[in-house]
């Protein structure tokens, strides 16, 4: 992600970036809660859910920094996708896919407190990651760091961070209590030219890659998709999909930092592809999900020619597309008795920084090739100067901890980045689920410490004799953030990525040594292993969607629906606009707006397009708030439909639909 890519316009900038004023605080206490205990079953168990994490529109957009927006409004809502799975023996876990940029520890905790008294999931049982969208709400991390450098906007948000934490802890004990006999199916695929390496340099200096023929951006990425497949029995007793959790390697950026509604960037077309597959193909009498986890992303971009929702849409239905072949190929290749051991650890680097002779650095430091930025989204002129453009490292004293990473802002950096505001409580998890081993990490990993990682935790795995497991992958950004993860190599050059490696060259060496020591420990029984009873967080809070408390504000048409046509490389769009509740009064979690249609103007039906749905859950109906009136009381929206049907026979109508003490608003029907 580009967390720190302009971290200042100037170097004058670079203070008030991280200037601490003007922001209170928020205590929190944590403790952990004893599960309920796992009951004997019969075969393997599975249930699933999904919850709406859209926010109010005002939050500040994480992952471009400073040139990021507050979000005012959405164009793809943004879900949690929960599957949770139960072996015939031994503990149950929980995958929770979320549509923001990056897990956070705290979230974690939280949620795990929440849930205990409902589900038999402990903490160490329970995986919380994002998919790295560029443009979701922020504000949510367990540091103040990042809480204050990720988005445009500095301070923690409590408000939202509750409405994060309780509806994916609804989400985990639907899915909990809507559990059921299941089957399970993995496989693989690779997808090709939807990608591309931003830090080839980098990547060739890996020892590993051959002088004579280096691959080139388009080859040196992670191709592979790997997919589990489960279907569950209905209630006449014949089994139909009800989830899908796949990895794919590729950075949610394909929307640029000019963008202010709030999307899932590529995950959001990948995700409903095949959810919209499974419910169009096989008639479930459930809702499906597709929880799509990012993995080995770190120098890998979208191939995209120009940012924006039209290439966004490309790359992402391509990708869905093959999700969705590789789906209907596990047909008939599903089976009940499958193995499902996990561990789980958490680790103060601050007190144990090393393993094996293996050490991080005592304090993390930015390197000044952040200001850069990565080439998704370069920081003017900083890119240029030769103190902080990407691939500058130092050449001297290199000796140090930091090796050749050059300090942002130089020793001032230690008087206004306290060490105490950094990530170091570390979060671990390996998770064998049949013949794939899940490696979630609180890191944006690149290709080839992808690689290293997995072939240690396999290596230790074969040492003692554990041979069924097929394949090892990574998940990217899960269970809280520590930056990202370059190999001892690749840091030396020190492009954008080795810059947001925090914790200096070694990083990559140490986690694959605890990684390995982890992967044995799966299947012994451990329960919550090397976790605290309380945990203890404070954190700089500033609250950004609070509004009124009430309003008398009447639903209106501002202005009747209006065609835009656009340049060949935009997205045409029908528009309404409406006076309705203040943002903060409406209930941003449930449907807003539905097409209709009609062929005389008298009755009118919800408009489905090939079985989906034409409403605000899909990717091409958005909602903007464009001003808020009479002193806070009265909200002003517009809805768009992108890529409208064009039919000549029929009639369509925006639909408002009721908030409480409102009523359906249409707009006049137009063709």
């Amino acid at each position: 992600m580009h967390t720190l890519n302009t971290l200042s316009k100037t170097w004058v900038m670079f203070f008030l970036i991280f200037s601490f004023t003007g922001c209170a605080s928020v205590n929190m206490e944590i403790s952990r809660q004893t599960p309920r205990q796992n009951m004997a079953n019969t075969g393997l168990l599975a249930g699933t859910a999904k919850a709406d994490i859209t926010a109010t529109p005002g939050m500040p957009m994480g992952g471009y920094a400073l040139w990021a927006n507050f979000g005012q409004g959405f164009r793809t809502r943004l879900y949690a996708r929960v599957l949770y799975l139960k072996p015939d023996s031994g503990r149950s876990v929980a995958l929770v896919q979320c549509d923001f940029l990056t897990g956070s520890l705290l979230l974690n905790h939280r949620v795990a407190e929440l849930i205990a008294k409902e589900t038999d999931i402990g903490i160490d049982g329970l995986l919380i990651a994002g998919t790295h969208t560029h443009s979701a709400p922020s504000n949510y991390a367990d540091n103040n760091f990042y809480n204050d450098n990720t988005s445009n906007a500095r301070g923690f948000d409590p408000d939202y961070f509750h409405y994060l934490s309780t509806q994916i802890a609804d989400a985990v004990i639907r899915a909990y209590q809507e559990r059921r006999p299941a089957k399970m199916a993995t496989g693989k695929t690779q997808i090709f030219n939807m990608t591309r390496n931003r830090s080839i340099d980098a990547y060739h200096a890996n020892k590993n890659i051959s002088e004579e023929n280096p691959p080139d951006i388009y080859e040196a990425v992670n191709p592979e998709m790997h997919m589990i497949r489960v279907d569950a029995r209905d209630h006449d007793g014949q089994y139909r999909p009800l989830a899908a959790v796949s990895t794919f390697s590729i950075h949610a950026t394909a929307v640029s930092s000019k963008n202010e509604f709030y999307n899932g960037d590529v995950f959001a077309y990948i995700e409903r592809e095949v959810e919209y597959g499974i419910k169009d193909e096989y008639k479930t009498p459930w809702e499906p999900i597709h929880a799509a986890f990012n993995s080995t992303h770190a120098d890998t971009s979208p191939n995209y020619s120009k940012q924006g929702f039209p290439e966004a849409r490309r790359l992402g239905k391509y990708i869905g597309e093959k999700a969705w072949e590789l789906f209907r190929s596990m047909d008939g290749k599903l089976k009940n008795d499958v193995t499902i051991v996990f561990a789980a650890k958490e680790i103060n680097l601050y007190s144990e920084p090393c393993i094996d002779g293996i050490c991080l650095c005592d304090r993390p430091v930015v390197g000044a090739a952040l200001a850069a930025g990565a080439d998704d989204g370069a920081s003017p002129i900083l890119k240029d100067l030769p103190w902080t453009r990407q691939g500058s490292p130092r050449w001297f004293f290199t000796k140090s901890c930091q090796g050749h990473k050059r300090t942002l802002g130089g020793p001032f950096q230690y008087l206004v980045l306290p060490k105490k505001d950094f990530p170091h409580q570390l979060f671990l998890q390996a998770i064998q689920i049949d013949d794939i081993l899940l490696l979630p990490l609180p890191f944006e990993t690149t290709k080839e410490s992808g690689v290293r990682l997995a072939k240690q935790a396999l290596n230790s795995l074969a040492a003692e004799n554990k041979e069924d497991i097929r394949s090892s992958v990574i998940i990217s950004c899960a269970n809280g953030y520590f930056g990202y993860m370059t190999t001892p190599e690749e840091y030396s050059i020190q492009r954008y990525e080795g810059g947001h490696t925090l914790y200096g060259p070694q990083t990559q060496p140490f986690v694959a040594g605890q990684l390995g020591k982890l992967v044995l420990e799966m299947g012994k029984g451990n329960v919550e292993n090397n976790f605290s009873e309380k945990w203890s967080y404070n954190l700089r809070s500033k609250r950004f969607t609070a509004g009124v408390a009430s309003s008398d504000a009447k639903r209106a048409t501002k202005a009747e629906p209006a065609l835009t046509t656009v340049k060949k490389d935009e997205e045409p769009y029908w528009s309404f606009a409406w006076e309705d509740l203040p943002p903060n009064l409406i209930s941003w979690k449930q449907t807003l707006v539905q097409i209709e249609e009609s062929s005389d103007k008298i009755t009118w039906e919800k408009l489905q397009i090939n079985g989906r749905p034409m409403d605000d859950s899909g990717y091409d109906i958005s909602i903007l708030c464009t001003d808020i009136i009479r002193q806070g009381k009265t909200g002003i929206y517009e809805t768009r439909w992108y890529n409208p049907e064009t039919a000549k026979n029929k009639y369509y109508r925006f639909a408002i639909l009721p908030q409480p003490g409102q009523d359906y608003l249409y707009s006049s029907p137009f063709r």
